[in-house]
């Protein structure tokens, strides 16, 4: 199976000093440096609490998923239903789920999501705090093929630096709130169109209102605002307002 190479360390050591490999510039990191080093087409970034065999997401970052995938992620769920997750809890070490020939552990939930909305090979680690009873996971999808012991060496070097990034951007994401309320720190994160569509979701406008401001179609409004939940770490409309407050 391969394994790192020279190679391979070089392009980790240049995501790991690039500039924006920084709280502040978490996602542009992970869409550059990360993706030159580790190939995939999107990425979940979750911190959650684990109690009573439940898993509560508290956290959440996403890039390059489609909005139908992100919508219908569950915030609060019974571990039992996702295998490869409670294997890594139970085991810390990174896993590889191929759809077509996924291990034993993954659940038939998990396979059938995969297929369902094509994610194809999916890789996943994490960082776990035991006395928390709390930790961090990121779930890599669309990674290159072959699957191989190459995934899981990349994905222990990674998981420690990613961990610690996400870690202080939720930390400052929380600070900003928290001072004053802060609406123009969160919508300064968005791009121009991001921001406007932000704009008139806080003066009470419904999707088909601003679509119709906008110019465009209330499916592309809709898909722009669940990359706007993801990015901002919020799941849906009233938490968003209430962010913006």
């Amino acid at each position: 199976m391969k394994h790192l190479t020279s190679t391979d360390l070089q392009a980790w050591l240049t995501a790991v000093t690039d500039p924006r490999a920084t709280a502040a510039n978490l996602l542009s990191w992970i869409e550059g440096p990360l993706r030159a080093f580790f190939p995939f087409r999107g990425v979940v970034l979750g911190h959650g609490e684990l109690v009573a065999g439940q898993l509560k997401i508290t956290h959440m970052l996403a890039s390059g998923l489609d909005a139908e995938y992100l919508q219908q992620i569950a915030t609060t769920f019974e571990l039992a239903q996702r295998g490869a997750l409670q294997w890594w809890l139970a085991n810390r070490q990174p896993f590889l789920i191929d759809p077509k020939n996924p291990p034993r552990y993954a659940s038939v939930f998990e396979v059938t999501e995969i297929e369902k909305f094509g994610l194809c090979n999916v890789a996943g680690h994490g960082v776990l705090n035991v006395k928390a009873n709390a930790g961090t996971y990121f779930g890599f999808i669309g990674v290159r093929t072959p699957l191989s012991e190459w995934h899981l060496e990349a994905l222990r070097l990674l998981t420690p630096v990613l961990n610690d990034l996400f870690l202080a951007n939720i930390a400052s994401r929380e600070e900003s709130m928290g001072i004053d309320g802060n609406r123009s720190a969160v919508i300064g994160e968005l791009t121009t169109r991001e921001r406007s569509i932000v704009r008139h979701l806080a003066e009470g406008l419904s999707n088909k209102s601003i679509a119709r401001a906008l110019g465009t179609s209330e499916k592309t409004v809709r898909n722009q605002l669940a990359r706007i939940y993801a990015h901002l770490g919020v799941r849906k409309r009233s938490e968003l307002i209430v962010l913006l407050k």
